[in-house]
């Protein structure tokens, strides 16, 4: 009888012992599983983290990017204002040359004309003999002496300020600019085809002079003067002189070479 229950002990202790061994390897796996698991998870976490970081970089980019867009249309905005208001400063410099010739031209035409009529009366009065008429046109006299005194000087005013601005206007048209005058382009409004320079009346730049526009060695085109202040100018690009496939940009130099830049282009380093 122990027999039998003997074996049947050693039985039931192998199957545990198998049963312990397989539950043991099981067991195993699944750790080995779970690390691997965890292992990806922190993996993909990584990945994850990365790409917000990323997203996040290429949004402040984003928006420091529409920032400069909007500084930079703001700085044309104002750039063609100050282009608007230096092309009205030169027309009403124009306006003041031509309003002031016509009044001139008046003056002497109404001096004329008092002139006249004082002959008139000196010539009337010759023959007057009574003396209340004589006073009479001696009072006339008198008025009109004061208002050719008035009229003339009134136009020796008139004609000073006009001297003025022929001097200044002739000094304009008469300056002449160095030849190899240097400087460089500050902005460039694409859309209404101009440019700001770094030259101004104190480096001796004149209006509807011509540069060239290079870049390094390379020649890109031209510009015209269309305003000048102290110490900057605006210019329009000339279209047709660009050559295919370039634009003018900020940074490039440009430089007079004299009147015949035509034949001055090869000669630009």
């Amino acid at each position: 009888m122990q027999k039998p229950l003997l074996f049947a002990a050693i039985v039931l202790s192998l199957g545990a012992a198998v049963l312990g061994y397989l539950n043991h390897d099981k067991l195993a796996t699944l750790r080995d599983t779970a690390a691997q698991a965890k292992s990806q998870a922190d993996q993909q976490d990584k990945k994850l983290q990365s790409a917000l970081k990323e997203n996040k970089d290429l949004k402040a980019a984003k928006d420091a990017e529409s920032a400069s867009a909007k500084d930079k249309d703001a700085e044309l905005s104002d750039l063609k204002s100050q282009k608007d208001s230096w092309t009205t400063k030169q027309a009403d410099l124009e306006k003041q040359l031509a309003d002031k010739d016509a009044a001139i031209a008046q003056q002497k035409t109404d001096l004329s004309a008092k002139d006249s009529r004082i002959s008139e009366l000196e010539s009337k009065s010759g023959g007057v003999s009574s003396s209340s008429g004589s006073d009479d046109v001696k009072k006339q006299l008198q008025e009109k002496d004061l208002l050719n005194s008035k009229l003339e000087a009134k136009l020796k005013d008139q004609e000073a300020q006009l001297s003025v601005l022929k001097e200044r206007e002739a000094q304009r048209r008469n300056k002449v600019m160095r030849n190899g005058l240097e400087g460089r382009i500050l902005a460039v409004n694409p859309s209404w085809n101009f440019v700001v320079l770094s030259l101004g009346d104190r480096n001796g730049v004149v209006n509807n002079s011509e540069m060239l526009v290079k870049r390094g060695s390379q020649l890109i085109g031209k510009v015209r003067i269309t305003s000048v202040e102290p110490s900057t100018s605006v210019a329009d690009i000339l279209a047709n002189s660009v050559k295919n496939g370039l634009v003018v940009q900020p940074g490039d130099t440009v430089i007079y070479m004299g009147p015949g830049e035509e034949t001055a282009e090869a000669k630009v380093p």
